[in-house]
């Protein structure tokens, strides 16, 4: 059976309605469930910070084994954390954090470690690197290579600030990339209003199946 009709039938989805399309009480820990139940033994996350969510895909899935990659470097533009002490701390934190797991700690940039990942080799991939249009843009474009058939892209921060000057381009870069290349269906973990009693992150994250 193929990904898209076992999501749809696990989550009840209507594969037909308009994308995005949203999945009521499920959050990013619920996906690391779902990449293990698919069984997929293989996969990157693009920005790993502390290696939070990095343990979490880890624990969700024994026999995953996973590239967790970030520069941990900080640079001109780039606004989240620009102190090289914290992020040397942060990449730390990150070994110490996944020492238990299968996973292959990559200190480098998205872009030059795309260029040594082969085409059609993870299961998934979760961008969560620099928010900002073009970083996310690339990191789609080239990052969604990697992965294979029946596989799923995915990513985090899937919001609009109000603040004039947000760096987070996200929902753009999401939106222009499915848009442009006709994806369909696609999916956004939780809906957009927050129900008592509902699993809701409050950044949302954003998928499709290759």
């Amino acid at each position: 059976m193929s990904t898209l009709r076992l999501l749809a039938d696990w989550l009840s989805l209507d594969l037909e309605a308009h994308s995005p399309i949203e999945i009521p009480n499920i959050g990013r820990d619920g996906l690391a469930v779902l990449f293990a139940r698919l069984g997929y033994t293989k996969g990157a996350e693009i920005g790993v910070e502390q290696g939070l969510y990095a343990e979490t895909l880890c624990k969700a899935n024994p026999d995953l084994r996973l590239y967790a990659i970030d520069a941990w470097r900080a640079y001109r533009g780039y606004r989240d954390h620009v102190s090289q002490d914290k992020l040397d701390g942060f990449y730390r934190n990150t070994i110490q954090r996944l020492l238990p797991y299968d996973c292959e700690i990559i200190r480098e940039f998205s872009v030059d470690a795309v260029k040594q990942t082969p085409d059609d080799s993870l299961d998934f991939v979760y961008i969560d690197g620099n928010h900002e249009l073009p970083f996310v843009i690339n990191d789609i474009i080239e990052w969604s290579k990697k992965v294979r058939r029946g596989g799923i892209v995915s990513g985090h921060d899937y919001y609009q600030s109000s603040r004039f000057d947000t760096k987070n381009h996200t929902v753009y870069a999401v939106d222009a990339y499915a848009r442009s290349y006709r994806i369909t269906p696609w999916f956004l973990l939780g809906t957009k209003s927050k129900e008592p009693g509902m699993v809701r992150d409050t950044a949302r994250s954003w998928m499709w199946v290759k």
